[in-house]
């Protein structure tokens, strides 16, 4: 029994030393506690008092958050109150400062840029603020070296902007629009100042601009090099940059690409000048380039008009046809076209005949039966066409088919053959095997042609009777002077005549008594003044003797032997005078 309460004595003692120790570990450790409260508290208090915002935050933090002990509660709470800008401050430094060395590892110059304006945002903010907060901030920055690494920072991606941009000159390859927007959003406190900035950039990027322009103008269509440029101004104008030597280079080009096709090609020239003249960047009506290509084209105008005047039609409204792209000239072409139907035989007759062969042996004459011209050729060796343009600017048609293997020597108008009539007919010389010439005769009566004649023949006259005299003509009359008169439309045989140089003899008279002598042989003296091929002249008071005749006809003194076939009063300026017409047979010195 006494043991075993001996025992038990001895339990209840030791629990009460466990008791009493753990009594006086607690109250220590409360001692400690609220020592280490105190010193935090103290301490706050002391940073607080020295502007040391950011420390005393955190001790007061850390005393508030020892919760066994109460000490200074309300003074601590009210101390945690007053510095929590403090606090959110350092927040934002923290993920700024991580944004920033974010955008620095990898060069990510939009997050930079974007991290440098938040920068900038917030220390605008906070200098509208108080003297303490304004402290708080430039500690803060100073403690996270930030204009220091922005410095860094901003340096090294302009390093490598510019070397980019230098590549792309070197390389000819250009795509740096970004990297251009990048270094023009870059701060102009790290090129010293704005002006600094604007000059340095705007030397780079006028070479940059020169040689993509010198690049694209060799690779590139007119219209290629336009948009391209026009692109450059809109992205410069997005990006606020005057870029003043866009204008002068684009002009170069302009200038340069014009001269080279004015030389050789006008339509090209035309289609640039159009092109160029779209372009906003050249300045409008009153620009250099404007005034250049208004100036070619209206010496373009006149030199069509210099054709035109020096009867180069065709070349004329070849001109203006190609000037037409540029301005209309369908007036210019249409009364160009008039002038030179009006002027050219050939022209007229193509128009009229619908095609652009040449025409061979054209004859024309103006003011016939009131035609401005009408005109006679020979189309392909076939086709006998006469045209006709009226008053009123139409053109009337005449044509007839040739026979089959003629060659046309010539074509002349004659009013001595047919009917008279207000439109001359047309005596056709043609190559001949038997005689000298083949004779064939057309009346006009629009819009036909009617052959009234086909004789081969040595040589044709005409009596004053109306009839033709065939000189050795095939068939009927052969080895003679046959008669041919018109009848029923075509000029038919009728007789021979005898040959004056084996029939009776002339009759010797002297000139004055010619005219009592019609179509008699007569013989008389005279002197020739003036010789033409067949045909001779004897001057008188009143006319002169006109003679024709197969002979050898010269100047001076001789004596006729021939027919007086009449005469015609012929106008001559001042006064009409008489043609007295001889046939002669026979030339005697």
């Amino acid at each position: 029994m006494a043991s075993f309460m001996y025992k038990r004595s001895k339990r209840t003692r030791n629990a009460a030393a466990i008791v009493l120790a753990a009594v006086l570990c607690l109250t220590g450790y409360k001692g400690y506690i609220s020592w280490q409260k105190t010193d935090l508290y103290a301490k706050g208090v002391e940073l607080q008092a020295a502007g040391n915002e950011l420390e005393a935050q955190q001790a007061y933090s850390k005393a508030q958050q020892i919760r066994i002990i109460d000490y200074k509660e309300t003074e601590t709470a009210a101390a945690l109150a007053s510095l929590n800008p403090a606090a959110a401050l350092k927040s934002w430094f923290t993920s700024l400062s991580t944004d920033l060395k974010a955008a620095e590892n990898v060069n990510d110059i939009t997050l930079l840029l974007k991290t440098y304006n938040t920068y900038q945002t917030k220390a605008s903010e906070i200098a509208a603020l108080d003297e303490a907060s304004q402290k708080r901030f430039a500690e803060m920055s100073a403690s996270e070296q930030m204009e220091e690494r922005f410095n860094n920072a901003f340096a090294y991606a302009k390093q490598l902007l510019v070397k980019s941009l230098e590549s792309d000159i070197s390389k000819k390859t250009f795509n740096g629009d970004n990297n251009i927007a990048y270094l023009l959003q870059l701060p102009a406190a790290y090129y010293k100042d704005e002006n600094t900035k604007k000059l340095e950039l705007n030397k780079l990027l006028e070479r940059y601009d020169q040689a993509r322009l010198d690049t694209s103008s060799k690779t590139k269509s007119i219209g290629e090099v336009l948009k391209e440029v026009a692109g450059i101004r809109k992205f410069y104008d997005t990006n606020h940059v005057e870029a003043a030597w866009l204008q002068p280079k684009l002009e170069s080009y302009a200038q340069a690409t014009l001269s080279k096709l004015e030389k050789n090609d006008l339509k090209g020239f035309i289609a640039a000048a159009l092109l160029f003249q779209t372009s906003s960047e050249l300045g409008g009506p009153s620009s250099k380039i404007n005034t250049y290509i208004q100036t070619t084209i209206r010496k373009q105008f006149e030199r069509a008009e210099q054709l035109a005047t020096t009867q180069k039609f065709a070349d004329a409204v070849a001109l203006y046809k190609v000037l037409n792209e540029y301005k209309d000239t369908n007036k210019e072409v249409s009364e160009l076209d008039q002038r030179w139907l009006e002027a050219d035989p050939q022209q007229l007759l193509r128009k009229a005949a619908g095609t652009e062969l040449t025409f061979t042996n054209v004859i024309s004459n103006k003011g016939q039966a009131g035609a401005k011209l009408t005109a006679v050729g020979v189309l392909d060796n076939k086709t006998l066409v006469l045209a006709r343009l009226l008053a009123d600017q139409k053109i009337e048609m005449s044509r007839t088919a040739i026979d089959q293997g003629i060659t046309v020597k010539s074509i002349q108008w004659s009013d001595q053959i047919g009917k008279k009539k207000e439109i001359s007919s047309l005596l056709i010389e043609a190559a001949s095997k038997t005689r000298k010439v083949r004779y064939l005769a057309y009346e006009v009566n629009t819009p036909e042609l009617f052959k009234v004649l086909d004789v081969e023949a040595d040589k044709i006259d005409y009596d004053p009777t109306g009839a033709i005299i065939m000189d050795n003509p095939t068939g009927d009359g052969a080895g003679q002077k046959a008669v041919y008169e018109y009848r029923n439309g075509r000029y038919a045989f009728v007789k021979t005549m005898a040959d004056t140089k084996l029939g009776g003899a002339p009759l010797d008279i002297p000139l004055t008594e010619m005219i009592s002598h019609k179509n008699e042989k007569i013989r008389f003296q005279g002197t020739i003044t003036s010789v033409d091929d067949n045909h001779a002249m004897i001057q008188l008071n009143n006319g002169y003797v006109l003679l024709t005749g197969n002979v050898r006809f010269k100047k001076g003194p001789t004596t006729i032997t021939g027919i007086y076939t009449g005469s015609e009063e012929v106008k001559k300026t001042p006064a009409p005078v008489t043609e007295y017409r001889v046939t002669v047979l026979e030339l005697a010195p």
